[in-house]
């Protein structure tokens, strides 16, 4: 019942409103039950689509982080093993582990991966590998490894392709001939149990990656942004990391956010 409504009543002769508003007053709780129904639908849709996790600042999955899980600050990176511009932050903080995990420790930082198959979901993946990757990293992550094998993988693509100018950026040339058996070779490496190739090869993770994506979206979409990667410290929000920048770029990053 509207704001109008109520003073047309309170305005209305009791009599008058006794002989003639009682069909409207039906009307009106008629229109009520309807909109209530409507409500409830509505809520139970978004309940449903939502993340489970409605706090979508919290870590998503402690097998993913470095440093600390009660620090004070937590750093989140979503990022898609397929978008080099992502390997890119990732290679830096490996090639300088030590002092990456140092600065975690000194200004209590609690680092955050969130990998996903953005590319593929969003149709810029032509040949299914951010899927498949990210789909690898999840069974890896099953095991207990995550970051022994995101590792291995930051190095292998960075040796079999990056490094020789293939699937660097937009315009280089992209990355072609990953099959399972390339994941499968990179679990072997870090000693992964074999069922790690049944995980893959039956797609056991893929409902767990579309989960991981969309919750990311939801993040992104949270904090306006657009891209791989996306990066979220405090107030600090930004997308993109540029394939020239070096380790400086990442302590810069990691600055932003201090509180």
């Amino acid at each position: 019942m509207s704001k109008n409504d109520h003073h047309q009543i309170d305005s209305t002769d009791f009599k008058d409103y006794e002989e003639h508003t009682r069909p409207s007053m039906f009307s009106r709780a008629i229109r009520l039950i309807v909109i209530g129904a409507i409500i409830v639908v509505f809520l139970a849709l978004a309940l449903t689509s939502a993340p489970k996790n409605q706090d979508l600042n919290s870590i998503r999955d402690e097998r993913t982080i470095l440093g600390n899980k009660n620090a004070k600050n937590h750093y989140v990176m979503v990022t898609d093993v397929m978008c080099p511009y992502c390997t890119v932050f990732s290679r830096l903080t490996l090639e300088n582990q030590e002092k990456f995990e140092k600065y975690l420790k000194d200004h209590d930082i609690v680092f955050e991966l969130r990998v996903t198959d953005f590319l593929s979901e969003n149709n810029m993946d032509h040949y299914g590998f951010s899927r498949m990757s990210a789909e690898a990293v999840a069974c890896a992550t099953e095991q207990n490894r995550f970051w022994d094998y995101y590792h291995q993988v930051i190095r292998r693509l960075w040796q079999d392709y990056q490094s020789k100018g293939i699937g660097t950026s937009k315009n280089a040339p992209a990355i072609k001939d990953l099959t399972p058996a390339y994941w499968q070779s990179i679990a072997k490496e870090v000693n992964l149990d074999p069922s790690f190739n049944e995980c893959l090869s039956e797609h056991k993770m893929l409902d767990k990656v579309k989960q991981n994506t969309a919750e990311a979206t939801t993040f992104m979409g949270r904090y306006n942004l657009g891209g791989m990667p996306s990066f979220k410290f405090g107030s600090f929000a930004t997308s993109g990391f540029d394939t020239s920048w070096d380790y400086s770029y990442v302590e810069r990053f990691l600055a932003q956010g201090l509180k």
